[in-house]
């Protein structure tokens, strides 16, 4: 059956959820019951599984840039969501939680079911790759599909960490910091220790998340595997000195401070790893939402703030000069105060997603470059030229992860010299998707398939008992035989490396790598307006809108709609620019 998020938050009654409630009782002990209930939940996940919010006193840098990275991401996002109560349908339940484990260990350590809103998660589950994720671990799981244990405590207990016990042990000694360790003394708590964990400096530390092998053998990311085989592994080079160094995407050194601010007082300065890990995923949910934020989250329950209309200008002069006096508020915002204040806080809010899109793009270019356009012919009976494409990074292939869904591809336009279009390729369809097979507008004939197309993006290729392989947005085989499921596979994949019933056909650049983009404008489309000149562009973009549309029935999280998420989606990347004549 299809999930609908709306069954999922629905009616259910009061005497379900408390079991032992009796029908004498009203409406309203019934809630202060169940707020009590749910306030004691929170406390016990608490003690087991600190909130990247309660780190965010002493480790406000640190909550910053990962406040707003695709790590904290990665459970909100409602894509992922709809992806994983899709596969899960498909396959007959049999992927289970394989997804949650790396988007929210926390939750998956909890034992939370994979298909629950973020609405209903505990607040440290939905925190996606949290500070618990990395700083409480503390053997060394290699390349697991994202199957770690978590270590359980308040935030008391000790962490875990790539510099020991030095900073902390002199920061309890000295009295200006004004600190306890004991969970029950008053006063600013803080971990009574950080042990020394030498794997979370290690690339193989991200190989546990970042290398995800079905149970069949299907190899769906290979970020790790592509690292293992780098020059930049060969030369010593770690996955965090690229994405946790000043500069995203390269080689840059890191940051030199203190890593912790305690009252106010600043610990001993050392190396400062950049929390952000910069990737091509950006947010399409509420900005009261996300980025995560402690001040949004004091206000207002996610709930609320899904009903607080920042599009329309609520908390700004411009609307509430204008509001009428019978306007209806949702009751938490009624209050004109409140509505300015969420406005303050959703301004801050912008302005680390404007930050967030600039880190971004810059992971992005210096990952991806065009090279040289080289004419091949340019006469009457028609023009051939190839494009250069080229991987900028010596550490994985690009593009890397979860590559059967990351669009990126060249757009190209031949005009004349009167400015008139002869020749077009990358160009999308009134969706956003390329011109492919997997467009519902080439599909149906409404727009012409592009024979053109250069794209980076993997083909995720399936085959049935009988007949051939076929492409497919979502990689489940479909067996005439039995239902769909996620199995073991029978046979050796020692030599193919996948399971025979699906693979994942790489269509990207191996590191220091290059791909050229071979075209051909036909005579018949020459208007003899010479010269003729080929604008080049090289474009990436999050997930294509052909996979919004393969998951659309399941339903997305936080009641969006197909056609929000989709519209949220087309905003490319430009990663290149290049020209001929």
């Amino acid at each position: 059956m299809p999930v609908a998020y709306a069954d999922l938050l629905g009616d259910t009654s009061d005497e379900d959820l408390l079991g032992e409630r009796k029908s004498g009782r009203d409406t309203a002990d019934a809630t202060d019951l169940d707020d009590a209930r749910k306030a004691h939940e929170e406390l016990f996940a608490e003690n087991r599984y600190p909130s990247a919010a309660t780190c965010a006193t002493c480790h406000a840098k640190q909550y910053r840039e990962w406040s707003v990275s695709s790590h904290s991401y990665s459970q909100l996002s409602p894509i992922y969501m709809a992806l994983n109560n899709t596969i899960n349908v498909l396959a007959s339940g049999s992927n289970g939680d394989f997804c949650l484990r790396c988007h929210s260990q926390v939750g998956a350590n909890l034992g939370e079911n994979p298909r629950m809103s973020n609405l209903e998660r505990h607040p440290t589950s939905r925190e996606g790759i949290t500070c618990t994720v990395c700083h409480r671990i503390n053997k060394k799981y290699d390349k697991v599909s994202g199957r770690i244990g978590l270590v359980e405590g308040g935030l008391t207990e000790p962490i875990y960490g790539p510099g020991g016990n030095k900073i902390l042990s002199e920061v309890l000694r000295d009295p200006k910091f004004k600190v306890v360790t004991d969970p029950n003394q008053p006063g600013r708590k803080i971990h009574d220790e950080v042990k020394f964990f030498a794997p979370i400096s290690t690339s193989t530390f991200c190989g546990s998340c970042h290398d995800v092998t079905l149970f069949n053998g299907f190899r769906l990311e290979e970020a790790f595997s592509e690292y293992r085989m780098s020059p930049a592994a060969r030369k010593g080079i770690s996955c965090q000195d690229c994405h946790m160094g000043k500069v995203q995407g390269v080689v840059s050194g890191y940051d030199f401070g203190p890593a912790a601010v305690v009252g106010g007082v600043p610990t001993e300065s050392r190396k400062l790893t950049n929390h952000f890990f910069a990737g091509p995923d950006y947010s399409i949910i509420h900005p009261g939402i996300f980025p995560h934020n402690t001040k949004a989250q004091e206000m207002a329950t996610l709930e609320e703030w899904l009903r607080f209309d920042h599009k329309a200008g609520w908390g700004t002069d411009s609307f509430e000069n204008k509001v009428p006096r019978d306007f209806k508020f949702p009751d938490r915002w009624q209050a004109l105060d409140d509505r300015y204040d969420a406005r303050a806080i959703l301004n801050d809010q912008f302005e680390l997603l404007a930050w967030a899109r600039e880190r971004r793009l810059e992971a992005l270019r210096n990952g991806y470059g065009l090279g040289e356009i080289i004419i091949k012919k340019a006469t009457s009976s028609g023009i051939k030229f190839k494009v250069e494409v080229k991987n900028l990074t010596n550490g994985h292939n690009v593009p890397t992860g979860f590559t059967g869904e990351r669009p990126v591809w060249l757009d190209v336009t031949v005009t004349d010299s009167a400015g008139t279009v002869v020749f077009r390729s990358g160009d999308l369809d009134p969706n956003g998707d390329y011109r492919d097979d997997h467009s519902s507008y080439v599909r149906t004939g409404r727009v012409p398939l592009d024979t053109h197309l250069f794209t980076l993006q993997s083909k995720f290729v399936v085959s049935n008992i009988r007949g051939s392989e076929r492409e497919r947005v979502i990689p489940i085989p479909y067996p005439l035989t039995s239902l769909p499921r996620v199995l073991p596979a029978p046979q050796s994949l020692v030599i193919t490396g996948e399971p025979f019933t699906e693979r994942n056909h790489h269509k990207g650049i191996q590191p220091d790598g290059r791909r050229w983009a071979m075209y051909k404008v036909k005579a018949k489309a020459l208007t003899g307006k010479s010269p003729y000149k080929a604008n080049v562009k090289l474009w990436n973009a999050m997930v294509p809108v052909n996979l919004v549309e393969a998951i659309q029935w399941v339903g997305f999280d936080y009641g969006m709609s197909a056609r929000e998420v989709a519209d949220n989606l087309p905003k490319r990347n430009t990663m290149g620019k290049g020209y001929c004549h």
